[in-house]
């Protein structure tokens, strides 16, 4: 066994990571359980932590920071993408007490114990990441040195085991039940019934940014309400967990819609979701790709556009459907990073365009699906 040991700050419990039998990381522990188990993930982006940590995507999910960093500039009322912290835990190289940064309002340490929310520290997360590129995702614990000196390594490890993956757990029916839903922007132009399998709120600033008038839906959405309420488009937003899983809940109701030929967007799982809608397949990717640099080819334009993305799960190239175009792919992998219908006026993409704070490369494609409800505009 691997025991990669950090020497201890003062007044923090120590705690464990427990990846595999053989790596087993010792550190600090922040939280107010003994133990927790969830997926483990890293994310590259170098700014942006309060957005990434309250992101509803990371529901259900470790979320493994390779830059050392987080924390240094607090945190603040602006930049949530949602009420709450939704991921599991994050794991940090240190946990900064401190903060140096005109907007902060809150020490990040204080935030995270606010929200009670878990933390584990004083690690090297690259050399985590580096186990997580090469073994891909799959569920770890954090837990106290005391839960874990109670306990044989293999006991863990069955506990570890036994526990759901994500693709079993039914994150997004967890987070609908949190989720309230209100209209925005009443007086604006363009009405759009707004889907929100686990919504970043940069993307209704977007929308409503564009005059748009946003009224929200969640999982349990009526086709029949929505058409009977003559909306000029409709959104379908990120969200955590596998698109297979909502998908099979939805696609009666959505279906009907799409017969209908309203201008429908999707962004990351809506992208997945109206794949899946169209006939495409999707699949669980190696390592997922999570940052705030990963260059996107447009395939009309030519231009690369370096886009933020969050999603371990992908669409793929096996049997796609010809009623549908690839419009993006990333650099990185050649994987589907956009599409369009040839039949109905919906288009999607697998990355944020709304991302916050940046980049904002690929904020076009809100104004591309103003242009779709104009052109289709009864």
């Amino acid at each position: 066994m691997a025991l990669i040991d950090n020497s201890p700050k003062d007044n923090y419990q120590e705690g464990y990571l427990i990846y595999d039998k053989n790596n087993v990381f010792k550190g600090k522990f922040l939280s107010s359980k003994k133990s927790l188990i969830s997926e483990i993930c890293f994310n590259t982006s170098m700014t942006g932590y309060q957005e990434i940590i309250t992101d509803p995507s990371y529901k259900s999910q470790f979320i493994t920071f390779t830059f050392p960093l987080i924390g240094i500039v607090g945190t603040n009322n602006e930049d949530y993408e949602s009420w709450k912290i939704h991921c599991s835990g994050i794991i940090i190289k240190e946990l900064i007490e401190d903060d140096s940064n005109w907007r902060s309002n809150q020490r990040f340490f204080d935030w995270i114990v606010n929200q009670n929310s878990s933390a584990f520290w004083d690690i090297d997360t690259r050399a985590l990441t580096y186990l997580i590129r090469n073994k891909g995702p799959k569920n770890v614990m954090m837990c106290t040195k005391s839960y874990f000196e109670s306990k044989t390594l293999d006991e863990i490890l069955l506990e570890i085991n036994n526990f759901k993956k994500l693709e079993d757990t039914d994150v997004i029916n967890s987070y609908t039940n949190e989720l309230k839903k209100t209209n925005h922007n009443i007086n604006g132009k363009f009405k759009v019934a707004f889907l929100d399998f686990g919504a970043k709120d940069n993307i209704k600033k977007s929308l409503i940014n564009r005059n748009c008038h946003i009224e929200e839906y969640d999982m349990n959405f009526s086709a029949k309400k929505i058409i009977n309420n003559k909306y000029n488009g409709l959104f379908l937003s990120n969200g955590p967990g596998d698109p297979k899983k909502i998908f099979q809940e939805i696609k009666n109701q959505l279906n009907l819609l799409i017969d209908t030929n309203i201008p429908i967007f999707g962004i990351c799982l809506g992208h997945q979701i109206l794949c899946l809608a169209l006939g495409a397949e999707t699949k669980r990717m190696e390592k997922g790709h999570r940052g705030a640099n990963h260059p996107v080819k447009n395939l009309k334009t030519q231009k690369v556009e370096i886009t933020s993305q969050n999603h371990g799960f992908v669409v793929s190239e096996k049997n796609f459907p010809k009623e549908m175009e690839v419009t993006h792919l990333s650099l990185f992998d050649k994987t589907i990073d956009g599409m369009k219908s040839k039949k109905h006026p919906l288009f999607s993409v697998q990355y944020h365009p709304e991302s916050s704070p940046g980049p904002h490369d690929s904020r076009y494609l809100f104004d591309n699906f103003i242009e779709t409800i104009k052109k289709h505009a009864s």
